[in-house]
Formats: structure tokens, C-alpha cells, sequence
């Protein structure tokens, strides 16, 4: 089998399987709301003095050493060095999809002092989320939403509630409710779930790292 029809087999392989096994991810997951008015002070601090600050991806970033390749191509790379030309099964292809989403996180960098924050994170794909703080910071609560299994590092004692399919592996994390995610804007359900208005959000496809500093909006 010469190379010309290897990838003409493997194109065909792959989008039956793409088809049928994972189908087309949504960009993004909640209920359609009337964009809100712009909130006042009053609106953006809760009883408690706490603000809203949301961050939304699909995805986080990968290491700086980890095979950025799609993970497809990892796959097909890996079976042409076995030297042979079959196509490629589901099966042979699924740790490299496995190591492609496990492997992604997101920074988060708190350093707003003025008020109790309150973080509202968001993912489609797994995602482990690191906070970081500076001192003074105090992380009054986390809501950790998506489909797929969010984890979260460096909260301390703070509460994290947790809206997703999959649930969440970390130890302070409490399953709330049904899944809602969005990286394009702040959900209505983001600001149920945390009684206040959103003060700022950053949205992005791929997520890498994030500043929530003081005057931010």
C-alpha cells in the first residue's frame, strides 16, 4: 500500500469515527439568556462583600514539553514507526486522546485584596486549575463548572462547588448540579449559583494563565 493511499484510508477511518464516536462538540453549553444591564456597585458585591470575577475556555493549555501535535497525528505517527500501514482502531488511538485532555490546566493568579473573591472557572474538556495567591487575597468561594472532570489546585479552605457532567476528583469539591460552561460569556446559572453579579470575565478557546487584580472589571 503506497503512502497516496494510506492517508486517503486514514482520512476515510478517522471521520467515520469522529462521526460516530465523538460527533461534533458544542462551543458552548447554557441556556440562552437576555444579555443583562450593566450592574451597578451595589449589584457586583455580595451580602457577604464578596465579588465575581469568571474565567471561561474549552480547554487548558498543555506543557511546555508535552507533544503538542493533534492527536490524531501522534496516533498515526506512532503506527507508521511499528511499520505498518493498517488503519487505525479506535482503541490504539484512545491514550493519545486520554494524555491530550489529562495533561491541560489553567493559571489562575489572584492578587485583588479589596474583597473577597469569589471564582467562577469554567471548562468543556478536563482541565486542572491552579490558583495562586498573593498575600491578603482571601478566596471566600470556587464555582467549578464544565462537562468533563475539573480538578483545582491551590484554594485552601475555601468551598468549591462544582457544576459538571463528570465529577470533580479534589478532595474539598461538592457536587451542586447540572452542568453549565460558556467561554464566550458569564452564564445567568454562573450568577445563580453565586447570588451576585459577575464584576469581570475572560474568555477564551484555549486557556493558559489568568490575572484577577484589584480595580479589574
Amino acid at each position: 500500500m503506497n503512502n497516496s493511499h494510506f492517508s486517503r484510508v486514514f482520512i476515510v477511518v478517522m471521520s467515520v469515527w469522529l462521526a460516530g464516536c465523538c460527533g461534533i462538540e458544542p462551543t458552548t453549553i447554557t441556556q440562552q439568556v437576555t444579555p443583562p444591564a450593566t450592574p451597578t456597585a451595589a449589584q457586583v458585591k455580595s451580602a457577604s462583600g464578596a465579588v465575581l470575577h469568571v474565567i471561561g475556555v474549552y480547554q487548558g493549555a498543555l506543557p511546555e514539553v508535552a507533544d503538542k501535535r493533534p492527536w490524531w497525528a501522534q496516533c498515526q505517527a506512532a503506527r507508521q514507526s511499528t511499520g505498518s500501514t493498517e488503519p487505525l482502531s479506535p482503541a490504539e488511538c484512545q491514550p493519545f486522546i486520554n494524555a491530550s485532555r489529562e495533561q491541560r490546566t489553567v493559571t489562575v493568579n489572584v492578587s485583588d485584596d479589596s474583597s473577597p473573591i469569589i471564582l467562577g472557572l469554567m471548562a468543556y474538556e478536563p482541565v486542572t486549575w491552579h490558583i495562586k495567591t498573593t498575600p491578603g487575597v482571601v478566596i471566600q468561594k470556587v464555582i467549578l463548572t464544565g462537562y468533563h472532570q475539573q480538578d483545582i489546585v491551590g484554594t485552601g479552605e475555601a468551598q468549591v462547588d462544582v457544576y459538571s457532567y463528570n465529577n470533580s476528583p479534589c478532595d474539598r469539591c461538592v457536587q451542586k448540579g447540572r452542568y453549565f460552561y460558556s467561554y464566550e460569556r458569564v452564564p445567568r446559572e454562573m450568577e445563580l449559583a453565586a447570588g451576585v453579579r459577575a464584576s469581570s470575565f475572560q474568555g477564551n478557546y484555549t486557556g493558559g494563565t489568568y490575572q484577577v487584580f484589584k480595580g479589574m472589571l
